[in-house]
């Protein structure tokens, strides 16, 4: 009886198998028609399908927002929705509506998390989800889906640098695009002057990531950072520049030359009426600094030991902790076996900024040299170190802060136990070793205490005097 059925089942095996392949075939093909992905092999395209998993969503859903989403990159099969962005003064601004062929979510890949945006259905929409973190260890063998991610990753940039920014924020999509279009990219590496202090103004310039540091006769007055704009006083004063703009990390700029920026100014009136009241501001802000010498002082302390480069940073009123008291340094020790901070660290104000890892949200020296790729950015904007680590030093001496440190890979070896093991050991062992010998260290730094409902310091003060706060209340510019 069973070998009646056995060409049965057979057959339908194959009749299964053929009708999965053709579904596999047709998904593929239906891949390829998308704009974004135009010029992609259809084995790539094989990859995209195999990870994947489709999704529907009704009409007004979030797709992705403030606490969902960015762990996934979306291809839009069929309806429309539109991607909302929150400029620098917190303003929602529509950068744009996304129909069949386009896709979203591809930040993540390529370093930016575009953490302000959010996608919302206009209609109901059909989806392919593809987890980053899955498709991020594939890339390598994916050049043709590389690039043509990457060129979208670029366009989008732009759009975002000119959502976040409020005077432009204001115009339509369609506008933001046209000036899209006369922008120049131009990458700058960190330490990098701009424009000069004297010099005459030539263009306008928009930072698509990265920081500047405005500094006028030696002294720093301001810090600039994505979404923000430099140089416009002097093109409407006409004017040599009043500062020196120099990039304090790595940086990617957004170039209007001159001749573009007076023919915009005359096509949008209203735009010249805010830049002018943008520079009104800023004078204004320089008499300030220039009178106030504290500010002054507390601002070139914030550059140089890397506040400005943070988020947020912790921080204690001095005055209110208990003579001696070293309990939160005691605290972050317990919970890693070595106190990740430092008392005593940048005094700004009332305030003493503690010596710990500023998570630098662009340009991080220590993620640079690492050669293993072993720091990677958590969705929360924390610098990680993982277990790829093999302890090789570079990120402790590239830090510019002195944030990162080598410790012992295994906590107990500096108990008296593992030293009395260590000697004898030594004493077994050949004095010239026949085989390599473990890796010793690894590097570790203050990562927010990842993985830990709490922070280990902040818990451990009895006074609640030690709290995160963001750098802007600290030192607002």
């Amino acid at each position: 009886m069973s070998s009646l059925k056995r060409p049965r089942r057979n057959h339908l095996d194959q009749a299964r198998t053929a009708h999965l392949q053709e579904r596999r075939q047709a998904a593929i093909a239906a891949l390829a028609a998308l704009d974004c992905l135009r010029g992609v092999s259809p084995t790539e395209l094989a990859v995209l399908y195999e990870r994947g998993v489709f999704r529907a969503f009704p009409s007004g859903a979030t797709v992705i927002g403030q606490r969902r989403g960015f762990r996934y990159l979306f291809f839009l099969l069929r309806g429309s929705l539109q991607l909302r962005l929150r400029d620098k003064d917190g303003h929602e601004v529509l950068m744009g509506v996304l129909g069949q062929g386009d896709c979203f979510g591809e930040g993540p890949l390529f370093g930016k998390f575009f953490r302000h945006m959010s996608a919302l259905t206009q209609s109901v929409c059909y989806l392919l989800q593809i987890e980053i973190a899955a498709l991020r260890d594939e890339l390598a063998t994916l050049p043709l889906l590389t690039t043509a991610l990457r060129q979208v990753y670029r366009r989008r940039m732009i759009d975002a640098t000119l959502a976040r920014i409020p005077v432009l924020s204001q115009l339509l999509p369609l506008e933001r695009i046209a000036i899209a279009s006369r922008l120049q990219p131009r990458h700058v590496p960190r330490g990098t002057l701009v424009v000069k202090q004297g010099e005459p103004a030539d263009a306008l310039y928009l930072i698509e990531s990265g920081q500047v540091i405005i500094e006028q006769s030696g002294q720093t007055i301001a810090s600039l950072s994505e979404g923000d704009l430099f140089g416009e006083i002097s093109l409407l004063t006409g004017s040599t520049h009043r500062a020196t703009a120099r990039t304090l990390t790595t940086t990617d700029l957004l170039v209007l030359p001159g001749t573009d920026f007076y023919r915009l100014i005359q096509q949008y009136p209203t735009l010249e009426a805010d830049l002018r009241t943008i520079a009104e501001r800023r004078l204004k802000h320089l008499a300030a600094i220039r009178s106030d010498a504290a500010r002054a002082r507390d601002i070139e302390r914030a550059v140089n030991r890397g506040v400005l480069r943070a988020t947020h940073v912790l921080v204690r009123d001095p005055a209110r902790c208990p003579p001696g008291c070293r309990l939160c340094e005691t605290g972050c020790a317990s919970r890693h076996g070595h106190t990740r901070l430092h008392l005593n660290g940048t005094p700004i104000d009332r305030f003493d900024v503690l010596d710990h890892c500023r998570q630098c949200s662009v340009g991080a020296e220590c993620v640079e040299a690492c050669p293993e790729d072993a720091i990677e950015r958590v969705d929360t904007g924390v610098l990680r170190i993982t277990t790829r680590c093999t302890g090789c030093g570079e990120c402790v001496s590239a830090c510019p802060y002195d944030a990162v440190q080598s410790v012992p890979r295994h906590p107990h070896a500096a108990g008296p136990l593992w030293q009395l093991f260590h000697r004898l050991q030594q004493r077994l062992r050949p004095s010239i070793p026949l085989t390599p010998t473990g890796m010793t260290h690894r590097a570790d730094k203050c990562d927010l205490c990842f993985g830990y409902s709490d922070l280990a310091c902040v818990q451990a003060c009895p006074i609640g005097n030690l709290r995160l706060m963001s750098v802007e209340d600290i030192v607002p510019l």
